[in-house]
């Protein structure tokens, strides 16, 4: 049996009673940390635009949701929109070796083909395992076979496939032609050429590899064929045959900051050297960040759109150092012109340190040394990012992560009948988490 012959098994045999429980419970915690995420990011500009865009040129079957416009589309629009929308505060979560963020990339498609065919919390919660378990191996599987580090859309369009795949019971022909058809589509970002210069797009290309995937699912069920994936390839796919023994959604991160995931060691340290101190940003006269070249690529000029806010190291470094937190409401433009966070990002530099570049992307870490007025010395030590899964947060941490978020978005009973769904939605109907999101 090959890669590809092992995936699909994988895909198709995979029901909820075979899921640990403490895998399921992390499968479900992902669930309400992607939902989080959509409802924060559902009105940024770049969603209305695809939106807008999508209704115009991609009319179809009204079959899925649109999160938080009250208004339907067919699923591969809805997965093109709704993977923008998950990802637009870049505060979704990540996975260390593959350098982007599996669950944005596969929860747009499985929302929208389980709001089409009716699925339930039990047929969902199966199809979002795979699409992870899968989207991951894709990843580290293409990121070897190509050579240069590409976006989250890539290997995201494979998971994608995958779970489209389990939710339409497609046959075994079918989903391997669907992996195939996903991969040879899917969008292959240069990314660190897409973080120097953050735009709407590529935007790790997360939205399109989710359309990619969706659309490949629905391709491969009317015949449609696609040459295999590369998780057939032998010499890089020894993990695809640890699929149902080992779980890899166990290794994400989470993040606490709508920034990208380089940067948040940064805003640790300096919070941490800040407090520890009680230190003012007023009494600041340099801060130095050693850290990762993949952080010092980032934009470090002052924004002038939501991208460029978050996929940035100098300006959530200052505005944590001067408010004290990093949340969604400092990518509105209204912080972007600020005096005191302007002259602030001036005294903050950024700079590559060889040790910590050699543990990564196991690891993501940083330096933060602050000096003041007074030329008084402060550092806050190595400072590893604050989420991972050997330095986590807690289940109540990502909890009020979610209520922080949505306190404006949804009421306060609202919120905590969402989390109690989440929690057991193996008793729960896609429609009862879709009213939460349109």
């Amino acid at each position: 049996m090959d890669g590809n012959e092992y995936a699909v098994k994988f895909i198709q045999t995979l029901k909820m009673r075979d899921i640990p429980a403490k895998i399921l419970k992390q499968v479900k915690i992902c669930l309400l940390d992607l939902a989080g995420a959509s409802l924060a990011g559902a009105k940024v500009k770049g969603a209305k635009i695809l939106s807008d865009f999508s209704s115009r040129e991609m009319r179809g079957l009204r079959e899925a949701t649109i999160i938080r416009a009250n208004k339907k589309i067919s699923c591969a629009a809805a997965s093109l929109i709704n993977g923008f929308i998950v990802n637009a505060l870049d505060i979704d979560d990540g996975y260390r070796k593959v350098k982007g963020h599996p669950g944005a990339a596969v929860f747009p498609t499985i929302l929208a083909v389980s709001e089409k065919i009716g699925a339930t919390g039990k047929q969902f919660l199966e199809a979002l395992t795979i699409g992870y378990e899968i989207g991951i191996r894709a990843g580290e599987i293409l990121h070897s076979h190509y050579g240069f580090y590409h976006g989250s859309g890539s290997w995201g369009a494979i998971g994608s496939a995958a779970g489209a795949a389990k939710l339409l019971d497609l046959s075994e022909w079918e989903t391997k032609n669907a992996l195939g058809i996903a991969e040879a589509y899917a969008p292959l970002i240069p990314e660190i050429r897409a973080v120097e210069y953050p735009a709407m797009a590529p935007k790790d290309g997360i939205a399109w590899g989710a359309m990619v995937g969706t659309s490949a699912a629905f391709l491969a069920e009317k015949g449609f064929t696609g040459s295999p994936s590369l998780l057939g390839d032998s010499k890089r796919n020894k993990d695809v045959f640890s699929l149902g023994k080992e779980y890899k959604i166990m290794n994400l991160y989470f993040k606490r900051y709508p920034c990208c995931r380089w940067a948040h060691p940064a805003i640790d340290g300096v919070l941490k050297a800040m407090e520890k101190e009680n230190l003012t940003y007023k009494e600041i006269s340099r801060i130095s960040i050693k850290t990762i070249s993949e952080a010092v690529s980032l934009y470090s000029t002052p924004p002038t759109s939501l991208e460029n806010a978050e996929y940035n190291i100098v300006y959530p470094v200052a505005v944590a150092a001067i408010y004290r937190e990093f949340t969604p409401k400092y990518l509105e433009e209204r912080y972007f012109d600020n005096k005191e966070l302007l002259q602030l990002m001036k005294k903050i530099s950024i700079i590559v340190d060889p040790k910590i570049q050699k543990r990564f992307p196991e690891q993501c870490m940083a330096k933060v040394e602050i000096i003041t007025n007074q030329r008084k010395n402060y550092h806050s030590g190595l400072i590893p990012a604050k989420g991972d899964f050997d330095n986590p947060l807690s289940e109540e941490e990502l909890e009020d992560k979610f209520i922080d978020i949505t306190e404006n978005i949804l009421s306060q009973k609202q919120i905590h009948t969402l989390i109690g769904i989440v929690k057991n939605f193996e008793d729960y109907h896609i429609k009862d988490l879709i009213k939460f999101l349109k």
